[in-house]
């Protein structure tokens, strides 16, 4: 992770191959946020592995790194896919995040029936540990993102008013 990575979270977007294109501002501005998430993501798991590295031992660990690996995962592939639509339409974006998002749930839940089915081979899961750590990594990605998101520069234009009418 670079020292100042708050310097290059909020960096001016560099020319492409092309001298005379630059990245857009969505696509800067969701990347920020896909590298803000993962900056506090990924601080909340390392945090929770050692917690319950050390309170559980190895069985703590590991449960802590495989739930904090998926939450990332989960999440990381989600702001990818928007970064990928910054500039599509707004309808387009919604029906990119929503398609992504049932997606990424079905595939968990694929995973959940594997491991419910297969509890011999998981039985090194500490479910405190499991659930402690995936909703502290949440919390890590999204204050993250919250925070980087009150430092972005969004503009909001309103529509032109008429000018009120003055009375003499």
């Amino acid at each position: 992770m670079p020292r100042n990575w708050v310097r290059l979270l909020k960096s001016k977007p560099e020319p492409t191959s092309n001298a005379t294109t630059t990245v857009s501002q969505h696509a800067l501005r969701t990347r920020q946020l896909l590298w803000a998430g993962l900056v506090g993501g990924h601080i909340s798991a390392i945090c929770c592995i050692v917690v319950f590295g050390i309170w559980l031992q190895a069985p703590g660990a590991a449960t802590a790194a495989i739930f904090a690996a998926l939450t990332l995962l989960f999440f990381t592939i989600g702001q990818a896919v928007q970064v990928i639509v910054a500039d599509a339409d707004p309808r387009v974006v919604l029906i990119t995040a929503l398609a992504s998002y049932v997606a990424r749930v079905t595939i968990l839940g694929v995973l959940l029936l594997l491991a419910l089915n297969n509890l011999e081979r998981f039985d090194f899961i500490r479910p405190v540990a499991a659930i402690t750590t995936t909703f502290v990594t949440v919390v890590g990605w999204l204050g993250a993102e919250f925070w980087m998101f009150s430092k972005l520069r969004i503009p909001r234009f309103d529509p032109p008013s008429e000018p009120a009418p003055t009375h003499d």
